[in-house]
C-alpha cells in the first residue's frame, strides 16, 4: 500500500459516516420528569420522604453528573449548604486534591459520613502503579527505552489529551504530566475495525452491572460510540475478575465511581485504564428505555452500599425499573415493558467498612502535618541560610566576609579572617556577654585600630574594657608595655 493510501485509509477511520447519528439532546436542559420517564418517579409515587445528600466540593460539576441524575430521579434532596441532619454526604473533586480539604470540611465529617473521602487519586500515573502493586502488572512503559508505538494520556481526569508516537524518545521529549502506555487492543472477533470496552460501575462492594461499549477504531479516544448496553457483570468479566476489581477499588479509598477496562487481545488479561470518581451522564449511545433502568438499578445499589438501614423503604423493585414513558412519541410507548432481574445482573463482592473515624482522624493529622506558606513575609525577614539551631550560617557561600543586613538584630557569630562586616551593620558578630547582644550605641574599641579595622578583627563592645581570651591578653599587655 502506497503511502498516499494509507493516510487516506487513517482518514476514513476517524471520519464519521453521519456526524448528527452522533449527536444527544441535552437533558440537562429538561426542567420536569419527563426525560426520566414518568412525571414523578416510582419513590415520589410512593411518597416516601427525600432522602437528603450533602455535596461538598464542585457542585456546578455535580450538577452534569451520572450521581445528580441517580438522585433526581429517585426524588432525593441534595444541596451544597452543609446540614448535619443530612442522611450522609458525599466529597465530590474530579481533580482530588487533599488541600481542598479545609478544616471545615473535617468539621462537617464529625457529624456527617462522607462517601469517597478517602480516594487517594485518580491520576493515570496513579493508576498504572496502583494497578500493578494490586494486580502485579501494569499499561505503563518507559518511553526512553521502550521499542514500539505507544499512547501519552494526559494525568488529569477527563483531559481527553493523548497521542500516539513511535518510542524510544529522548528524556527532554518526555511530557512528564503524561503517563506513557502500550497499546491495549481490545477488539471484535468478527470486525478488526470494532473496539469494545467495559464501563463499570463501582458502589462499594456492588457492581450493579456494567456498560459494554463498541466504538469505531479511529475513535478509541472519543466518546462516540458505535452502541452502547447495560449487560450483566458477568456477562464480559469472570466472577474472580468482579472481586478483584473490587478489591482493588478498596485499597485506592474508591468507593462510588466507574471505571474503564480493556481485555487485551495479546494476553488475555483486563486492563483498568481509567478510574472516574465523578463520572458524567449521559452516556453516548445507550437508547433512553435503558438510561432509565440504569439510573434505578445504580440507585438501588447506592441505597445497599450505603444506606442499607433504608433498603426496604426507597429499594425499587424490578417490575418499576422499566419506568420510562416517550411524550414525543406517545404510539411507541405502546410497548412491552422490560423486567430485569436485577440479582442476575449485579455483582456483590465481600462486604467490608472503612474505620471511618480512625481513617479521618489520620487524613486529619496528615493535612495538619503539610506546610503552610506564611503569607506575612517581608522583604526584611532574615535570609534562609542565616536561620540554624546554633545561630551559624548553614550555606559556606554566604560566609568569610559576606555583608549582613542592615535590619539583623541578632548575632550571626564571630567574623572570619578578621574581615569587617557590612557597611550598615552596626551591631558587633561577636559573642553577647551574659547573653545580651551588644548595643547600638557600641563605643569606640579601646586600642588603636590598624589600618581602620580593629584588632584582631573583632570589635570592642561599649561596655568591654578587657579583651575576652588568652590571646587577646597578651595583645593589650604588649600594647601597655609599648605605652610606657
Amino acid at each position: 500500500m502506497s503511502k498516499k493510501a494509507e493516510i487516506e485509509k487513517i482518514k476514513n477511520m476517524l471520519r464519521l459516516d453521519n456526524p448528527d447519528v452522533y449527536e444527544l439532546d441535552n437533558p440537562r436542559e429538561v426542567v420536569d420528569f419527563s426525560y426520566f420517564g414518568d412525571e414523578a418517579s416510582y419513590l415520589q409515587k410512593k411518597n416516601v420522604p427525600p432522602l437528603k445528600v450533602y455535596i461538598y466540593g464542585n457542585y456546578p460539576h455535580f450538577e452534569k453528573a451520572t450521581a445528580y441524575f441517580m438522585l433526581r430521579k429517585a426524588g432525593a434532596s441534595f444541596f451544597n449548604k452543609f446540614d448535619k441532619n443530612a442522611d450522609i454526604g458525599w466529597f465530590w473533586d474530579s481533580q482530588i486534591k487533599l488541600d481542598k480539604k479545609s478544616d471545615k470540611l473535617f468539621d462537617f465529617s464529625r457529624d456527617l459520613r462522607f462517601v469517597n473521602l478517602f480516594l487517594v487519586n485518580t491520576s493515570k500515573e496513579f493508576v498504572a502503579k496502583s494497578m500493578e502493586e494490586h494486580f502485579g502488572y501494569t499499561f505503563k512503559i518507559n518511553p526512553k527505552i521502550f521499542n514500539g508505538y505507544c499512547i501519552a494520556k494526559h494525568n488529569g481526569n477527563g483531559t481527553k489529551s493523548c497521542f500516539f508516537l513511535k518510542c524510544p524518545i529522548n528524556a527532554d521529549e518526555v511530557f512528564h504530566d503524561h503517563c506513557y502506555q502500550k497499546i491495549i487492543n481490545y477488539t471484535s472477533k468478527t470486525d478488526s475495525s470494532t473496539l469494545y470496552e467495559i464501563r463499570v460501575p463501582i458502589f462499594k462492594n456492588i457492581i450493579p452491572f456494567t456498560f459494554f461499549k463498541t466504538r469505531n477504531k479511529g475513535l478509541r479516544f472519543t466518546s462516540k460510540n458505535r452502541s452502547m448496553e447495560i449487560v450483566p457483570a458477568t456477562t464480559h468479566l469472570s466472577e474472580q475478575e468482579c472481586q478483584d476489581i473490587l478489591s482493588y477499588c478498596r485499597n485506592i479509598g474508591l468507593e462510588y465511581g466507574e471505571i474503564d477496562i480493556l481485555r487485551s487481545d495479546d494476553d488475555g488479561k483486563i486492563y483498568i485504564i481509567d478510574v472516574n470518581n465523578t463520572p458524567w451522564w449521559p452516556p453516548n449511545k445507550l437508547s433512553d428505555i435503558d438510561r432509565n433502568i440504569a439510573l434505578n438499578m445504580m440507585w438501588n445499589s447506592w441505597i445497599q452500599a450505603f444506606l442499607p438501614e433504608n433498603i426496604n423503604t426507597y429499594y425499587i423493585p424490578d417490575e418499576h425499573l422499566d419506568d420510562f414513558v416517550n411524550y414525543k412519541k406517545p404510539d411507541k410507548n405502546n410497548r412491552n415493558k422490560k423486567i430485569i432481574n436485577q440479582s442476575q445482573f449485579r455483582f456483590v463482592g465481600k462486604e467490608y467498612e472503612f474505620p471511618y473515624k480512625q481513617l479521618r482522624d489520620q487524613l486529619y493529622i496528615n493535612y495538619k502535618k503539610k506546610p503552610v506558606q506564611d503569607s506575612t513575609k517581608t522583604q526584611e525577614e532574615k535570609p534562609k541560610w542565616l536561620k540554624s539551631k546554633n545561630g551559624k550560617s548553614n550555606n559556606k557561600k554566604h560566609q568569610d566576609g559576606k555583608p549582613q543586613g542592615a535590619q539583623q538584630e541578632k548575632p550571626q557569630g564571630k567574623p572570619q579572617d578578621g574581615k569587617p562586616q557590612g557597611a550598615q551593620q552596626e551591631k558587633p558578630q561577636g559573642k553577647p556577654q551574659d547573653g545580651k547582644p551588644q548595643g547600638a550605641q557600641q563605643e569606640k574599641p579601646q586600642g588603636k585600630p590598624q589600618d581602620g579595622k580593629p584588632q584582631d578583627g573583632k570589635p570592642q563592645g561599649a561596655q568591654q574594657e578587657k579583651p575576652q581570651d588568652g590571646k587577646s591578653k597578651e595583645a593589650h599587655k604588649k600594647f601597655q608595655n609599648k605605652s610606657k
